[in-house]
């Protein structure tokens, strides 16, 4: 448990919604986390039921009330993005932690960044940088899959968007990594605060010699005629740094994860490559691992239940992907019929970085597997998940046929 319990149950919650769970620790000694939230879901837990833990909080696991919540910017406000109250930035991530219609002031800003021409620029970045990653790890016959690839692709393509020297992409790894995944609130706390710290001396700079970047974009923009002031700079710069270099790294993580248990459909992917976009799609779908947090604007009825303005829920976006309707949607099924799933949000805060992640897991799909087409998990290698506003596999050892030279 990271965060204090709490200590009296709210007068509206019925103890019969009580269940002892810890959003921040999940049962998933295989590496599977959506097949975890399955399970949790399944265990015969109410659809919303209320935790003590990190300081009391809801728990949405119908894939309806999921939907619900996310949609409903009105009833559920986004300035809360975790559990519990007090381990939220200050000043807050914009516009991740806005509600509309502020919030589509600031996601303005960001939206020209990922128009398709731009994603296209940096998709051709990311194919070189991809290609020369894997062709140096191939005659290995083995990595660590996360720490030599599954972070790299992504936080270079960021780190060119923004202009940051890429000198410094260990240690924004290393302050996205306590931020997200901390071992202590301090950590959390600390690390918001390094973040900040260095990405206003950017903003800074860039205001002083302005170039074609993201960072001066921003450091020049002007919301109802005025530049912006610290703080939401802060929490933009923050949003695209942390968004960014660790949901596409995670991703990448649970995709591998599977494909090297799975020859059958590593083999699928290789003989039928015209399947590629819709491969993308179904592992979006499958492997989503964020745990979004919403806030109880007012007053409210959610599946018979009574929740209180200022009540926190915790919304695990791949129960938004499993229909309860007795189809098999834990298997991967390439030529499964597209579904809207949840894996980007829904509602006001649809992912704005969508396209770029299809973009970056299409990459890896075509080049790795044109390079390694057969790999494995290292025997003995241990899966273990960590979960924090995003769920990810810290260390994925790999081993492959080396090459004969």
């Amino acid at each position: 448990m990271l965060y204090p319990s709490r200590e009296h149950l709210p007068d509206h919650v019925a103890p019969a919604l009580v269940v002892d769970y810890d959003t921040f620790v999940v049962d998933a000694p295989d590496g599977d986390f959506a097949a975890a939230m399955v399970r949790l879901r399944d265990s015969g837990v109410p659809g919303l039921f209320w935790t003590q833990r990190n300081g009391g909080h809801w728990v949405a696991t119908g894939d309806g009330q999921v939907r619900r919540i996310l949609e409903d910017a009105e009833t559920f406000s986004s300035r809360a993005m975790r559990v519990p109250k007090s381990a939220n930035p200050v000043p807050p991530i914009i516009p991740l932690m806005l509600d509309p219609p502020d919030h589509h002031k600031y996601r303005r800003l960001i939206g020209p960044a990922m128009t398709p021409s731009k994603v296209q620029r940096l998709e051709d970045s990311a194919r070189i940088l991809s290609i020369g990653l894997i062709e140096a790890l191939e005659p290995q016959g083995h990595c660590e899959f996360i720490g030599d690839f599954a972070q790299q692709m992504p936080i270079a393509i960021f780190m060119g968007m923004l202009d940051l020297p890429p000198e410094d992409r260990g240690h924004i790894m290393g302050i996205v990594d306590r931020i997200i995944r901390p071992d202590v609130p301090e950590t959390r706390m600390r690390g918001f605060e390094e973040l900040a710290g260095y990405t206003m001396v950017k903003v800074r700079e860039r205001r002083a010699v302005p170039g074609e970047d993201l960072v001066s974009q921003l450091a020049l923009a002007r919301i109802d005629g005025e530049l912006l002031d610290d703080a939401p700079l802060q929490g933009l710069m923050s949003v695209l740094l942390l968004a960014g270099l660790d949901t596409v790294a995670g991703m990448l993580g649970f995709i591998v994860r599977f494909l090297a248990t799975s020859p059958r459909h590593r083999r699928q992917l290789r003989e039928e490559p015209a399947l590629v976009n819709s491969a993308i799609e179904e592992f979006l779908r499958r492997m989503a691992m964020v745990n979004l947090t919403r806030e109880v604007e007012r007053d409210t009825e959610l599946g018979g239940v009574t929740l209180k303005r200022g009540d926190l829920i915790v919304v695990p976006t791949p129960l938004g992907n499993f229909p309860q309707d007795g189809q098999d949607w834990l298997a991967v099924d390439f030529q499964r019929p597209r579904i809207a799933h949840a894996t980007f949000g829904a509602g006001p805060h649809f992912c704005l970085g969508a396209m770029l992640a299809r973009a970056e897991i299409r990459i890896f799909l075509e080049e790795w597997l044109a390079r390694i087409p057969d790999f494995a998990i290292a025997e003995g290698a241990s899966l273990k998940v960590q979960v924090g506003a995003a769920a990810m596999i810290p260390c994925l050892p790999l081993v492959w046929p080396a090459a004969a030279k």
